[in-house]
Formats: C-alpha cells, structure tokens, sequence
C-alpha cells in the first residue's frame, strides 16, 4: 500500500452567498460512537471525457462533538488542491443569468440555500490499497499516529469498500474531521483525477445515517439526458416554473467558476460573441443516504436525444447519374425534454470527395422533425462522403450520419465487327472447306481406281 500525506489549512472566509444544496458524497466512519449526519451535500463537477475535476464541500454534524474520518473512491491518483465558496457562487450566479424568462417571470427565490458556519482545516491523506485489510490497517495506524481512537465501521461498510475495491477504485481519499452538534460547511476540496466516465459516488455515502437533499452541478462536453442518470435521481428545476436547470456556457463564464474548469475544454475561440464550451446539467437526489444503493456514472456519450438518419437509393452510380439523398432528422426521441429557451437547430446536409474537399452543401433550420429529400449530380468519377448533422443555434454538433457512394465512369460498349469482316471471314472458311472436300473427293477417286490401275 502506497499513501501521499497532503496537509490543507484553509484561512476562514466570511462571506454570505445564496447557491442550491449539491452532493459532496464520502463514506463516513466516526471515531466516537456519535452518529453522523450528512443534512446538506455540495458538488460541483466538471468533466471532458477524459479528466474529472471535483469541487465538494459537505454540511455535516454529529449529535456529540466528535472526530470523523471521511473516505473518498476514485479510480485514479488524484490531484488534492484547495478549492473556495467562489465556486459555488458562480454556479449560483449562471444558474440565474440563463434562468428561461418564464421562470425569471415567477423567480421567489426558490434556489437560496445558504452555507452554514465554514470549517477551515483539512488533514488529507491519499492511499492506495488492494484490499479491505489494508484500508482497515492503515486507518488503526493512522488513527494511533493521531492520538484518538480508532473508529468503529458500521455494518455493511466493509462490503461497500469490498465492492469498490473489486470495481478497480483503488485510491482512496482520508479526511479528518473535527464535528459538532452544529450544522457545519466544510471548506471546499478539489481533486482532480483521470476517469474514462463521469463519476461519483454515491453510494459510500449510505455509510452515514439521515436524509439529504443532494443536487450535483455537472459540466460537460455534451448534452446530458435525463434519461441517462440513475433512475432515483432527476433533473433539477427552476422553481415554480418546473423547467429543467441545462444550458451552455462558455468559456469565459467556466473561467468564474475555476480557471481549471475553463482548461479542460479546448482553447478560447476568439470570437463575438464566444460559442458555448460546454453543457452545464443540475442533477437532484431527495431521500434517505442509506437509499444510496448506487453511484453516478456517465460514460463519453450517453443516449443523446435527438436523431438524424441518411439515405441514398443506391451506392454505386454512373457519371451523370442523379444521386437522390433523403435525410430525416428527429427532434426529440421518447422520454426527452426540451430545453424551455429559444434556439434552434441547424441541419447540415454535405457531400465531400475523396480529398476530403466539399463539393455540395445544403442547410436548414427547424425547430422540429424534418424530412427533406435532394437530388445532386458527380460532376466526375470518384468516391463521395455524404454527411448530415444537426447544430444546436447553429454552434454545437448534436448528431450526425454518414455514407459512402461511388460514381463510376461509364465502360464504353464493344465495338461492332463490320460486314465486309465477315465477308472475308466466312469466304475463309468456304476456303478451307472447298480444300478439304475436293483433298476428300481425290482421295476416294484413288482408292476407287487403283484395282483397275493394277491391272
């Protein structure tokens, strides 16, 4: 077992801000017999396919004054930084500049939340274990290095670190907390860490005892349905519009949240006005933390919500040939939502020869399905890419298809033999028949003649 020790002393920040209660979600194992409570949860996540980067910061208190030691499951090394409540006040700030004006119409201020009393002080430690025996070795060696006693783990914890462990999350996170029978917020950690998938987990939080309302703020390179995030949580909303918390943001607005968040979606494209960089989605859990029997994982590309197919009549064609392409795009798939703003969607239709060169374009907008049908012609032999995509506001790809046909040039016909070829030809023949009759005929003369000639 290998550990990196990563001491955190975070100055106190008073402030006082208005943001929605997120998940910060790690299995809590108290070190007196004091049960543990997690009333708020908060998380901010952003993810480009490849890395994860973290922002949590949990409320938490104990019904004694107590130490807990918090533990975290990544399926990587991770990188420990200090993270801020400025976070959390961008996400509140962006959440209200794209608020759909039929919300902003009934906004009461249904999205204030405000963080309790802030703890400043971190103990970290980072490890990196194969089994449930040497995670429970380190933490009696830890807890004896510390002078305090060493924490009891409830029924059932062992298993959820047991099922962890066999998933390949070998890396654990340590944190040492101080509690009380106060409601605290835990100044905010960010990790980040390599994940083929956007994860978080959810379920070593069902270690601790009591509800929670756990909204997570997740960032992504694409669009996130509502059908691909586990079936106990939902999509949060405006309030009391009920209108889904989705919308783009850019760069520059990533960059208020966390210059590091801003990074991990490609350069700034510098342009006016900026494109979006990424889809920003708040995700809600209510319930009982022993209900979290599951953990939040998106891969690359969940089941988007739109649809566009391609057609042609055939795949091979001749020069001068008209090729028919038919394109059908849907605009929504069952049991999606659409996002109550005004945009549309561009649909691209191209073709493009060998080289990659486009020699065809067409475009329309629509804010529904839409069936069109084109006619185009080569106007040379060569092998075509035909392409079709939808655009949200013209910007961002949605879907695409694509297909590959074959213009050919047409083989030219034999040529037709001429008749005095023939003539030639079958004089030729009568030739060689005549010649053979008549060396026939000689030859059964000789033989009739030739008793007599003896004689």
């Amino acid at each position: 077992m290998s550990k990196t020790r990563i001491a955190l002393l975070i100055l106190p920040i008073v402030l006082s801000i208005s943001i929605p209660v997120t998940l910060a979600d790690r299995c809590i194992l108290p070190v007196t017999d004091a049960d543990v409570y997690g009333p708020a949860q908060k998380a901010i996540i952003a993810w480009n396919g490849q890395v994860e980067y973290l922002i949590l910061s949990t409320d938490l208190y104990a019904s004694v004054d107590a130490k807990v030691l918090e533990i975290l499951p990544l399926p990587s090394k991770p990188e420990v930084l200090a993270g801020s409540f400025q976070s959390f006040q961008a996400i509140q700030d962006l959440m209200m500049t794209h608020m759909p004006r039929a919300a902003a119409s009934q906004y009461k201020a249904g999205l204030e939340v405000v963080f309790h009393k802030k703890i400043g002080a971190h103990d970290i430690t980072v490890v990196k274990a194969a089994s449930v025996d040497e995670l429970s070795g380190f933490i009696s060696d830890y807890t004896r290095e510390m002078g305090i006693a060493q924490p009891s783990m409830r029924e059932g914890t062992a298993q959820i670190i047991s099922e962890y462990l066999a998933r390949g999350y070998n890396y654990w996170v340590f944190d040492l907390v101080d509690l009380n029978s106060t409601a605290s917020s835990l100044e905010p950690i960010t990790y980040k860490f390599q994940s083929p998938s956007l994860y978080y987990p959810m379920k070593v939080s069902a270690t601790a005892k009591g509800t929670t309302e756990i909204i997570l703020y997740l960032i992504t390179p694409n669009q996130i349905a509502e059908t691909a995030i586990p079936p106990k949580m939902r999509m949060a909303r405006y309030v009391p519009t009920d209108l889904p918390i989705q919308f783009q943001v850019t760069h520059d607005e990533l960059a208020t949240i966390d210059k590091e968040v801003a990074s991990l979606f490609g350069p700034v494209i510098l342009i006016y006005p900026p494109p979006p960089a990424a889809w920003f989605t708040a995700i809600k859990y209510e319930g009982n933390l022993n209900d979290l029997d599951f953990d939040l994982e998106i891969p690359e590309r969940s089941t988007p919500c739109r649809s566009i197919k391609l057609s042609t009549d055939k795949t091979q064609y001749s020069l001068g040939e008209r090729v028919k392409i038919a394109i059908d795009f849907t605009h929504l798939l069952p049991k999606c939502t659409e996002i109550a703003i005004v945009h549309f969607h561009q649909i691209r239709l191209e073709v493009l020869d060998a080289n990659g060169k486009t020699v065809q374009t067409w475009q329309w907008r629509t804010n529904n399905d839409l069936h069109q049908t084109v006619s185009w012609s080569a106007r040379k032999a060569d092998q075509y890419t035909v392409k079709a995509s939808s655009w949200w506001n013209g910007k961002n790809l949605e879907v695409e298809d694509q297909l590959t046909i074959t213009i050919a040039t047409p083989t030219s016909p034999p040529q037709d033999i001429l008749p005095h070829d023939f003539e030639i030809q079958w004089l030729l023949y009568g030739v060689l028949i005549a010649i053979t009759c008549i060396l026939i005929g000689a030859a059964i003369t000789y033989l009739l003649l030739r008793p007599r000639l003896q004689k």
